[in-house]
């Protein structure tokens, strides 16, 4: 141990004397040399008066640590003028670089112990945690060093990497339902073949309060066992999970009961030192670049670029991730009718009705859709989800064991069981057919069917395997070639050449952070991507988990439709102005997000045919001209603001609305220009021309029925600047229309309306054909039907009685 000058001292100091020689031992606080220094002092004299004087003080040094002496750096004379001037060096019998609990491994003695000659405390010699299941047992960063270049040795020679494998939702789903022990148990039920290999357990020292027995149900992902045989073969795995550490290890007994793919390399959320994110650096002090990782949310590790992440496993519909009270909330949640058909359910016969238990809370949960997958999240399960933004962790504790209870004490399995078997009765009421024998009308007899609300079909780690085996393949490859080098040694030194210097592990071993990132790039490398009415409103866009997801894969994404626009990722049971937009481009491929999902889950461009979303043919035409212009438009989602429009209310008819609707719709046809010269003609323009020359106009186009979807600005950006609609409706509310004049005609003083003027009525002619000169639809009013021009003319007849 190197000992150096201490601060704190009156320099400059002066060596005097060496008090130990090399080789000697000395005790900790021993004296090794001795120096002195001089400082100004003040002293009186025997006439009392005072004088200030420069006065020489004689010291000694103590040797802060135990051990023998290697080196003297300094001699007699040496002049110090600064802290950090090394003295000597000492070796000491232990050096405290492995720890436990505040205690050296090696010798025992007490690492928090201080006195004053402490300058630097023993317990920060070691501060690496490198242990799975123990956060007291720490190294220096020598050792932890030193481990990692040992296990990278051992696996280039292995021809191994590192998988770090997440639980929940990613190879195993859980649940605390009762409803899957009395699925298990009874054969006729059409679920039974889809929990008969679902495992159970019980936690120790689990506290779930008002629960006698809380029992745990783990389904493993279809194909596990066989996943993990093959893929061990080419990683060495480390379970890496949220959940506790006795919930982690009862899990790997179920899913590795003979301890052979992970052994005790389980890292849970009690030896994570934080409860809201994952790291590798928890792991792998020194380096990363052999670490894969396999799991279903990518926020959590801070969109590392190690991560494979995996299509979620939700096999118990509405149960979430059990543990995600401590994880971050996720950003959204999207849900979507699917336009992929649903598995065909598997179809038991059976002649008994289910078992009619009564909910203890008597409230049936919300059945899941029977078109839906295992997949979507039901109430239960994004409550789970919310529960992280609580900060104390006590707290999210008790939300969770709240949750728990209501599991089991809803049972929202069997309340949807319950509702697919009334549908199943109800379509076998209505497409049971009749038949009349003898004279008597018969029921015909046939087994019932029950449809089960389990799918046992899920194929997710089929994907998961390609790509580990894609990323091992590129890493041994580019490994390889690096180690490629010119011949050295004896074979250079007889033909005079020099041997070439031993090249360092770093600059051999390829970097998993850097091949992961070029793979993935290539999937969606030129494709430009805005998505409409998926996003929430508040959340930015660019900064959102599906952004960041798809950017990851090579994708831009951009936040308004314009030339280079390639995609639009849309929601199918909404129709945005965005979509409204792209659709009159053939060269935009409007696709719903499953696209974007099985595109960087399965790390390849998907043909984006099965995903479309049907467009209206009336959608499909237009001039794209106007609509591709570049909208200053900030990242925000908005998705309310397509299904709450902004109204204004107005007393007018029916038919007055239809006119209205005309007229504005017209008006947004024109060009867009500043000038106000029409909006002068049209507040003159005669209502018998109006009416008349609508009747005429055969070039107005069709109106859209408001019905087929919300006409606000795309849902998944807010205008920050005033956009060209809003303009249009500006000047449009502050026009005065032939309309306005007529509505109000019968509520005003009685005098004649403008139609009964020549002069106006000629101009209103004039103003018509202007427009038409120049190329641009009228500005015209639909037909009137005879009910409206009837009130109309009795109002007239009206004002002329008054006068």
């Amino acid at each position: 141990m190197k000992i150096s000058s201490p601060g704190g001292l009156s320099y400059p100091i002066t060596v005097i004397e060496l008090l130990k020689k090399r080789g000697d031992q000395v005790p900790r606080s021993e004296r090794v040399f001795s120096y002195h220094y001089e400082t100004r002092v003040t002293e009186g004299d025997k006439w009392g008066g005072e004088k200030t004087i420069m006065k020489k003080f004689i010291q000694t040094f103590n040797a802060t640590t135990e051990g023998k002496i290697t080196r003297w750096f300094i001699k007699p004379g040496t002049v110090l003028d600064r802290a950090g001037i090394s003295l000597l060096e000492i070796e000491e019998p232990c050096t405290h670089e492995t720890q436990f609990g505040g205690l050296c491994v090696d010798c025992g003695e007490d690492m928090t112990k201080v006195d004053y000659l402490t300058k630097e405390r023993n317990s920060e010699r070691a501060t690496v945690n490198l242990a799975h299941d123990n956060i007291s047992l720490l190294v220096s960063a020598k050792e932890a060093m030193a481990a990692e270049e040992d296990t990278r040795k051992r696996l280039l020679s292995a021809k191994k990497l590192i998988l770090v494998v997440d639980l929940d939702q990613t190879v195993i789903h859980t649940t605390c339902e009762r409803t899957i022990a009395e699925w298990q148990a009874d054969p006729e039920n059409p679920n039974h073949d889809a929990v008969k290999d679902v495992q159970g357990f019980q936690l120790a020292d689990d506290n779930v309060s008002h629960v006698a027995a809380n029992w745990y149900y783990v389904k493993m992902r279809p194909g596990l066992k066989d996943f993990f045989d093959r893929v061990s073969k080419l990683y060495e795995m480390h379970v890496y999970t949220m959940a506790t550490r006795a919930y982690a290890q009862a899990v790997a007994k179920i899913i590795d009961p003979e301890r052979k793919y992970f052994g005790d390399r389980i890292l849970s959320r009690d030896e994570n030192y934080t409860d809201k994110l994952k790291s590798l650096a928890r792991l792998f002090h020194h380096t990363t670049s052999m670490c894969v990782i396999i799991d279903d949310r990518a926020d959590v590790w801070q969109y590392i670029p190690h991560l494979v992440r995996v299509p979620v496993f939700n096999f118990f519909p509405g149960a979430g991730d059990i543990n995600a009270s401590f994880l971050p909330k996720q950003q959204e949640l999207v849900s979507f009718a699917k336009n992929k058909a649903p598995p065909t359910p598997k179809k038991t016969p059976t002649d008994s009705e289910p078992s009619s238990t009564v909910s203890v809370a008597g409230k049936p949960a919300d059945p899941a859709p029977t078109d839906a997958p295992n997949g979507d999240l039901v109430e239960l399960g994004q409550q789970l989800l919310s529960l992280a933004t609580t900060e104390d962790l006590e707290e999210q504790a008790k939300e969770q064991e709240k949750l728990i209870i209501a599991q089991q004490t809803e049972r929202p399995l069997l309340q949807q069981q319950r509702m697919q078997d009334k549908e199943d009765e109800a379509a076998e009421d209505t497409e049971s057919p009749d038949k009349v024998e003898n004279g008597d009308l018969q029921h015909a007899e046939h087994p019932k069917v029950r449809h089960s609300i389990l799918n046992d079909d899920d194929r997710g780690l089929e994907v998961i395997e390609k790509n580990l085996l894609r990323v091992h393949r590129t890493f041994y490859d580019d490994y390889r070639a690096a180690k490629k080098v010119p011949a050295g040694g004896r074979v250079a030194e007889l033909k005079g050449e020099k041997s070439p210097k031993k090249r360092p592990m770093d600059d051999v071993i390829p970097d998993v952070a850097e091949i992961m990132p070029r793979i993935k790039e290539e999937v969606l490398d030129g494709a430009v991507v805005v998505f409409s009415g998926i996003i929430p409103l508040g959340v930015d866009i660019l900064s959102s988990d599906f952004a960041l997801w798809i950017s990851s894969f090579g994708a831009e994404v951009s936040t308004s439709i314009n030339r280079r626009t390639t995609h639009v990722i849309a929601n199918p049971d909404r129709k945005t102005t965005k979509v409204k937009r792209a659709a009159r481009y053939p060269h935009i491929k409007i696709v719903n997000p499953s696209w974007m999902v099985d595109c960087c889950t399965r790390w390849e461009h998907m043909e984006e045919t099965p995903y479309a979303i049907e467009i209206d043919a009336a959608d499909r035409s237009g001039s794209p001209v106007g609509d591709l212009e570049d909208e200053s438009i900030s990242a925000t989602g908005d998705e309310e603001a397509d299904e709450q429009s902004e109204l204004v209310t107005v007393g007018l008819t029916e038919e007055a609305w239809d006119a209205a609707d005309d007229e504005l719709e017209a008006f947004l046809n024109e060009p867009d220009t500043d000038g106000n010269s029409d909006s002068d003609s049209d507040s003159v323009r005669s209502d018998n021309s109006t009416v008349l020359d609508s009747k005429q106009s055969k070039k107005k186009r069709k109106r859209t029925n408001s019905t087929d979807g919300s006409e606000a600005d795309d849902s998944d950006s807010s205008v920050t600047s005033t956009s060209r609609l809003q303009r249009r409706k500006k000047r449009t509310m502050e026009r005065v229309t032939s309309l306005a004049n007529v509505i109000t005609a019968d509520k005003s003083s009685g005098l004649p309306s403008p139609e009964t003027t020549g002069p106006e009525e000629g101009q209103g002619e004039d103003d018509e054909k202007v427009p038409e000169a120049n190329g641009v639809a009228p500005d015209l009013q639909e037909d009137y039907d005879d009910d409206l021009e009837a009130q109309l003319m009795a109002g007239f007849d009206d004002s002329d009685g008054e006068e």
